[in-house]
């Protein structure tokens, strides 16, 4: 069909549509909604947007906060073994909410003109952003340590209290330590466990990564990726200061 044909034709159906929507109107299978109708929906649908968004960065944050505590945030630094200890230690579950609760929102948020208009990966990219930047700047705050600390004295109600139990946590692997330096030894130190677990005596030797320095002394927040040697001795493979 060339071009003068599709304007001929497209005036017609323009026409012989609205004859069709006419006619479903006067027989009754369309309703006409009052113009309050599309206002409260839209309404709900940016509240719920909004809540949903909240969410998410509270989820990110909490994500952040967990690898954190049980170190494995600074493993990387050790190369590949610690790579892989960090993807262990990831807590898929909070992954799992993320992507879902992202889904909802963008659902919720897709019928707004601003949004609809940009590419879906655009837009998309836009709310990862967002929820990435507010979860880092929630995480270097106290507010997760002091939800922890209320939590296991039993002081939060639930769901809160559920949140920061175990079926949210992933548990570290076990080769990796994070502790505060008791005393330093001869040939390492000794660390008391940031989560009450008792103190571990590591030992460092001339093939151990040590990406910061050994700029170490007693109260010294670490970092240390090992093989155990003992109950309570560690062969550390990487050792590094826990960044506040």
């Amino acid at each position: 069909m060339n071009n003068d044909e599709l304007e001929q034709h497209t005036p017609e159906k323009a026409h012989s549509s609205r004859l069709s929507v006419m006619d479903a109107i006067k027989k009754g299978t369309v309703t006409m909604r009052p113009r309050w109708h599309f206002i409260l929906l839209s309404t709900l649908a940016a509240v719920g947007a909004f809540i949903v968004l909240l969410a998410l960065v509270y989820i990110a944050s909490l994500l952040v906060f967990f690898m954190h505590d049980s170190g494995a945030w600074f493993v990387p630094s050790f190369g590949g073994r610690g790579w892989f200890s960090f993807l262990r230690s990831i807590p898929w579950l909070l992954i799992f909410l993320i992507g879902i609760f992202a889904l909802i929102l963008e659902v919720l948020v897709r019928r707004y003109a601003f949004v609809y208009r940009k590419p879906l990966l655009l837009s998309a990219i836009g709310i990862v952003a967002f929820i990435l930047l507010g979860g880092f700047l929630i995480a270097a705050t106290p507010f997760h340590r002091q939800m922890k600390f209320y939590a296991d004295h039993h002081q939060l109600p639930p769901p809160l209290s559920f949140i920061y139990g175990a079926p949210f946590r992933a548990s570290p692997p076990p080769d990796v330590y994070h502790g505060v330096i008791l005393a330093m030894t001869a040939d390492g130190f000794i660390i008391v466990d940031q989560n009450g677990a008792g103190t571990t005596t590591v030992k460092v030797n001339d093939q151990t990564r040590l990406p910061e320095g050994v700029d170490f002394s007693v109260g010294t927040e670490v970092v240390v990726v090992g093989d155990r040697l003992g109950s309570s001795t560690v062969q550390a493979f990487g050792v590094r200061e826990a960044d506040e």
